[in-house]
């Protein structure tokens, strides 16, 4: 079975590396960290997460819930 690949979003790096290493150790697959609703869109685009967990507040244009519209 293929494992479920996740883009973390959070603008705290120690927050985002350690969410990383939680989901890693339960078996998931961090496709990469994203800082910002830009970020976000560019690193969906290049990795096709089957997963986006996603800070709501973060630095940018764009907040979470802003970003996640832009997926519809």
């Amino acid at each position: 079975m293929e494992k479920i690949k996740i883009l973390v979003v959070e603008d705290e790096i120690i927050l985002a590396l350690g969410l990383k290493n939680k989901l890693e150790n339960l078996g998931y697959v961090v496709t990469d960290i994203a800082a910002s609703g830009g970020e976000t869109l560019y690193k969906v685009s290049e990795n096709k997460p089957d997963l986006i967990m996603m800070d709501i507040v973060h630095r940018g244009d764009m907040d979470g819930i802003e970003t996640s519209a832009k997926f519809k």
